[in-house]
């Protein structure tokens, strides 16, 4: 156990220094989910541009404003400043909603991406510990936070691993905000980002295991009103089944699940194993 808790400790200045190349993806990956907040944000800047002027201009049009309109000005070309704004409005606005649509299914493909391949680098193995690791490091907005409430309550990080959320869901770990110090600045990004659950399967995971946990974890939701940010399943394989009935999930909601992201992580022979000095 020791060994686990001194490569959690080390595996930070790997994943920054050591090893670089292996996680051009991840990084990618974050800077392309930025990319994507960036543009939505522009068009909507434009969009408020034009809605402004255009206001303005009907409301001059119309008499309401009589002091910004000047004599030497053509009223003709005021009505069809106008007129040219309206068009390019309404057709802005059909673009807006539905590139919003896209941008939140690409930003959730780049962060869903960046996390499973991140962890995937990590990992040695499928332990516990490797997979909570992992699953700090691959996601930035908790690692620091999370180093801090280690150093701070010199926790063994016991009570992230076999939580019981209820007397049917077992998991092999789960960042839940509730059962952190109030005071704690894990405790408000979980607050903001969910909870985070990590179910490790021995084997093939199916439809069959996937429908089950999804199943289980919305009565969960149901009873206690909380939110689950992110939910992972790793396995030795996944099944295409699995896969579809997934894809189902995180485009249609039907459980308060933001994300559900299935990994596969072979056991790795001895001749596949990473350097010792990776981890």
């Amino acid at each position: 156990m020791s060994g686990k808790k001194e490569n959690f400790e080390n595996s930070n200045d790997v994943y920054n220094n050591s090893h670089q190349s292996l996680i051009l993806t991840t990084k990618f990956g974050i800077t392309s989910a930025k990319l994507i907040h960036s543009v939505e944000k522009n068009l909507y800047v434009v969009m408020a541009i034009i809605v402004a002027i255009t206001v303005l201009s009907i409301l001059n049009i119309s008499g309401i404003l009589d002091y910004l309109y000047a004599e030497e000005v053509d009223y003709h070309v005021d009505v069809l400043l106008s007129i040219i704004l309206v068009l390019v409005l309404v057709p802005l606005i059909s673009l807006v909603i539905k590139s919003r649509k896209v941008l939140d299914k690409w930003n959730d493909m780049f962060e869903k991406n960046t996390i499973t391949t991140s962890m995937k680098i990590i990992m040695a193995d499928r332990s516990k510990e490797e997979a909570l690791k992992a699953v700090i490091l691959s996601i930035g907005q908790i690692t620091e936070p999370f180093r801090e409430y280690k150093e701070s309550t010199k926790s063994d990080l016991t009570e992230f691993f076999d939580v019981s959320l209820d007397k049917n869901t077992i998991v092999d770990v789960a960042l839940i905000p509730e059962k952190l110090p109030s005071k704690s600045s894990l405790k408000k990004v979980l607050d903001e980002f969910g909870i985070i659950l990590i179910k490790i399967i021995d084997g093939t995971i199916d439809k069959k295991t996937v429908e089950y946990l999804v199943k289980s974890l919305g009565t969960y939701v149901s009873n206690t009103q909380q939110n689950i940010g992110l939910v992972i399943l790793i396995g030795e394989e996944i099944s295409e089944e699995a896969y579809l009935f997934i894809n189902q999930i995180n485009k249609n909601k039907r459980v308060k699940i933001d994300q559900v992201i299935l990994m596969s992580k072979p056991s790795l022979n001895s001749h596949e194993q990473f350097p010792t000095n990776f981890i």
